[in-house]
């Protein structure tokens, strides 16, 4: 099972990684369920994305910072999803 994922706690991966957030905006959209077909039909999966929208110079480093230390992106023009990916139980 993963830690979950809060905006604070990428808050704090980018405060420690020098990042500068005062462009972006952090919102956590929970995404957790029970799989309903294939192999892991019938188990909890968590699921939590850190959105983080602002200026696309702003959101580079963002992206690099967060890569190292594990995360994945969805990246969307205006903004990106971060998530540790989908763990079954």
């Amino acid at each position: 099972m993963s830690k979950h994922l809060s905006v604070r706690g990428v808050k704090m991966m980018l405060s420690h990684a020098g990042i500068d957030t005062h462009e972006l905006s952090f919102t956590r959209h929970d995404r957790s369920g029970q799989h309903v077909a294939g192999t892991h039909e019938g188990r909890y999966v968590e699921k939590v994305d850190i959105e983080v929208s602002g200026p696309k110079s702003a959101r580079g480093p963002v992206r690099a910072a967060l890569f190292d230390r594990g995360l994945e992106c969805a990246p969307y023009p205006d903004r990106d999803f971060f998530s540790r990916g989908g763990f079954p139980q």
